[in-house]
């Protein structure tokens, strides 16, 4: 395995609560696949994590060369179950941009606090060789 390209993305929350906080339903859709937005929580919690979530969708687009046509914030999903380390599914036009330039998984890790939520993602493929 390689490292190919690596995102850091940092988001803050008062930012993102006037962006997402009012959590509308046409908004959200655009960026959480329905098992992100199904976390429970209180509302801090849940914005604080869907905002390390929006991190995480942003360090893999960096990895990949940014939001493009044909991509989705939808395409790059969060798995976790609150037990095991998080991980990343990415599909549709993100997959198709990622196998373009060799990356074939990412390793991640994310956070957040009261004020701000983080994320790294890193691309991995094979050399080839």
């Amino acid at each position: 395995m390689t490292i190919i390209a690596v995102g850091l993305d940092l988001v803050e929350l008062d930012r993102f609560s006037i962006l997402y906080g009012d959590l509308d339903p046409d908004v959200l859709d655009r960026c959480f696949t329905a098992r992100e937005q199904a976390m429970e929580g209180t509302a801090g919690e849940r914005l604080a994590r869907l905002a390390a979530r929006f991190a995480v969708k942003e360090a893999v687009l960096k990895t990949i060369g940014g939001l493009q046509d044909g991509i989705a914030l939808t395409d790059i999903e969060v798995i976790s179950d609150g037990v095991t380390p998080p991980t990343v599914r990415v599909t549709g036009g993100a997959w198709a941009a990622a196998t373009a330039n060799g990356v074939s998984g990412w390793l991640i890790s994310l956070t957040h606090g009261a004020h701000s939520a983080a994320a790294v993602a890193l691309a991995t493929g094979s050399t080839g060789t």
